[in-house]
């Protein structure tokens, strides 16, 4: 099924009603609570970016170990990185008003705080602003090429577009495990320039790529009710949900580990990140968080045959995506709300604003192209996989 629109024009309407809400919330919120608004930007267009961007991992790391078997539904993660231009219009707006979120961009020069004057040579406007610049424009180059050539393969069929991909996913893996680790802190955990743990980059990674797993495995089964990838069989959703299992398991290895050693070291800079997200609003929130990334998914595909099952996948892939956005709350909003776990009115219509907009983005790259890369050499390893 080549170039099918996925969305009916209700669904689609919906979509753009939806962003249109969203930007109509944002724009109120930043007249009547700027703050909130902004950290409510900051938490929706860092679930969309991260997942665009983490796509795009998954792409690579096919690539680079000439992984046959995703070959069929490739499209899906493709798609997923369209909404990389749009993160940066996000991430452009929360600079503009960067000093209403980030304690460290509007630290007035005449008080004195030793750790804010110690990090000012990283954590300043300028710096800051360019390396958001650098790591967007990179993300976005690679994801480009790497989309580029594989569509291009459908229409010439040349195994050297393999090749390159090939080359340049080694590439991107290099530069993501920099620029990613930069983002981490700059993004999120500047947001409490106070606090420090040299495990976060590693933890916002695993909760990303586990969200990002998830979203490729809903969304591929999703597209498979819908009549895409024919050849899409119970040894394909056994190994995304192999994936699934896998790394939520590892994000709450990394979450354990973040939590046992600033606990067991003890230092006032780094226990205060936990005593505030202890009370007892953000404790009902982590522990939800806990439970819908790690606790449900490993319940749910522990055994082969639930793997293999869609509904059960379906159910550990919505429960991770809806994990990913408490953890990412749990996160970004104690540095704004205090000791206040309640949701604020615009929560909810900016996060669903920025999902109608990555719907209509995804749409949109996914039905450019056919479903299938037809001239992929690996295409045929894929159709039948352990068949």
């Amino acid at each position: 099924m080549n170039r099918q629109r996925l969305l009916a024009p209700g669904a689609r309407n919906a979509c753009a009603a939806l962003a249109v809400l969203g930007v109509g919330a944002l724009l109120i919120g930043l007249k009547l609570a700027p703050q909130r608004a902004l950290a409510s930007l900051l938490l929706g267009n860092t679930y969309f970016l991260m997942l665009a961007v983490t796509a795009l991992v998954f792409i690579a790391i096919q690539n680079l170990v000439a992984a046959g078997w995703p070959v069929l539904f490739r499209r899906v993660p493709e798609a997923m990185t369209a909404y990389l231009p749009a993160g940066g219009l996000g991430l452009l707006v929360i600079l503009l008003g960067s000093h209403s979120l980030y304690h460290w961009a509007h630290h007035t020069a005449g008080v004195h705080d030793a750790i804010l004057e110690a990090k000012a040579g990283y954590l300043n406007l300028p710096f800051w602003s360019l390396r958001a610049l650098v790591i967007l424009v990179l993300w976005w180059v690679f994801a480009r090429a790497i989309v580029l050539n594989s569509r291009l393969q459908d229409i010439d069929g040349d195994v050297e577009r393999t090749h390159r991909n090939k080359r340049l996913s080694a590439a991107f893996m290099l530069v993501f495990g920099v620029t990613f680790t930069l983002a981490s802190i700059d993004w999120v955990m500047s947001l409490e320039p106070h606090w420090y743990s040299t495990m976060f980059p590693w933890y916002m990674f695993g909760g990303a790529f586990l969200h990002a797993l998830a979203a490729i495995a809903l969304a591929t089964v999703l597209l498979n009710r819908r009549g895409f990838f024919p050849k899409f069989n119970e040894h394909h959703r056994h190994d995304l949900g192999k994936y699934v299992f896998g790394f939520g398991v590892f994000w709450a290895y990394l979450w354990f580990c973040q939590f046992l050693l600033i606990w067991y070291a003890n230092i006032p800079e780094e226990t205060a990140y936990y005593a505030l997200r202890s009370s007892p609003g953000w404790l009902t929130a982590q522990a939800l968080s806990l439970a819908a990334n790690f606790l449900v998914p490993s319940a749910l595909l522990l055994r082969i045959l639930s793997k293999k099952d869609d509904r059960v996948l379906i159910a550990a892939c919505v429960s991770v995506c809806l994990g990913r956005g408490l953890d990412l709350y749990v996160m970004i909003m104690p540095s704004v709300a205090g000791g206040s776990a309640r949701p604020h009115w615009v929560d909810v219509p900016i996060f669903l604003g920025l999902g109608g907009v990555f719907i209509l983005l995804f749409e949109r790259a996914f039905s450019s192209a056919p479903a299938e890369p037809a001239k992929d050499p690996y295409l045929i390893e894929s159709l039948h996989h352990h068949g």
